[in-house]
């Protein structure tokens, strides 16, 4: 994966954030498909396991902590699905791509018009992470 300069637009930007909280949520963005991954191959393991039957010797409560963990990574994911709904859908794969693969945006509609949305997108899912 090709990463460019993480570069957030300055001129008319309603949804600035903070040089480290910009980048903080651009890779929480980027961290999505291993914690989607992540999250299934968990919930398919807890399904494969559960025969109704006690097992081991772990002290503590290992479910619990499961549970725990799972709510932590669903609501990360939860709040990136989320944010993209904030973005008309014409532009979502173009702000995607341009996160996650640092790919050009497409020649559908202009630079600003995909950087105004990539801002927004940033700063909604900074929000719903309670980053800000």
């Amino acid at each position: 994966v090709k990463m460019t300069r993480d570069y957030q637009r300055k001129k008319s930007n309603p949804w600035i954030l903070p040089a480290n909280l910009y980048r903080q949520t651009l890779y929480a963005i980027r961290d999505y498909d291993r914690l989607k991954s992540e999250y299934e191959e968990e919930i398919r393991l807890i399904c494969g396991v559960m025969d109704g039957q006690p097992r081991g010797t772990k002290i503590g409560d290992p479910t619990a902590n499961t549970a725990i963990r799972l709510e932590r990574i669903y609501s990360r994911i939860k709040a990136i699905e989320e944010a993209k709904k904030e973005i008309p859908e014409e532009y979502i794969k173009g702000v995607w791509q341009n996160i996650l693969y640092a790919a050009p945006f497409p020649h559908d509609a202009g630079r600003a018009t995909y950087s105004r949305y990539k801002s927004k997108f940033v700063y909604e899912v900074a929000k719903k992470l309670s980053f800000l």
